[in-house]
Order: structure tokens, then C-alpha cells, then sequence
């Protein structure tokens, strides 16, 4: 699979953030959990929204393996 530069993933994400609603921002460090919990929802949607500019594909030539853990050190559930 091709990988994606890390400054290029880096700017992309930069600029997500930067024009990501004020008002999620502000609610990630309110004193309700819950409400902290549905800013992070909605800035998980607002990235998701922002990467599907890229494109991701897999090596034909190379061997089929599974798609690595984005976060290898944390699989535990979420919640």
C-alpha cells in the first residue's frame, strides 16, 4: 500500500483543524463528558469529511497484507 508523506497528512489535518467549527472546539474541553464526547464525534466526522480527498491504493504488484492499526498501541474498545 502507498504511503501517504507525513508533511503532506500534516498539512492536511493542519487545515482541517483550523477551519473545524469554533464551536466543537470549545466543547472538547467542556466540564460535561457527555458533551465533550459529542464534540469529539463531530470532529471525528468533520475529518473523515476533510480525508476523503485522499486517495489510497494498494500496490498490485506487491502481496496483499491486512491494513495496519492507525493506532497500534491502543486497541482497546472505545467508549
Amino acid at each position: 500500500m502507498r504511503r501517504i508523506s507525513d508533511d503532506l497528512l500534516l498539512t492536511h489535518l493542519e487545515v482541517a483543524l483550523a477551519v473545524a467549527p469554533e464551536h466543537t472546539l470549545v466543547c472538547l474541553n467542556a466540564d460535561d463528558p457527555r458533551v465533550q464526547r459529542s464534540a469529539r464525534v463531530d470532529l471525528a466526522r468533520h475529518l473523515v469529511e476533510r480525508m476523503r480527498g485522499f486517495r489510497i491504493e494498494g500496490d498490485a504488484s506487491g502481496p496483499s497484507s491486512a491494513q495496519a492499526c492507525l493506532f497500534p498501541g491502543d486497541l482497546s474498545p472505545i467508549g
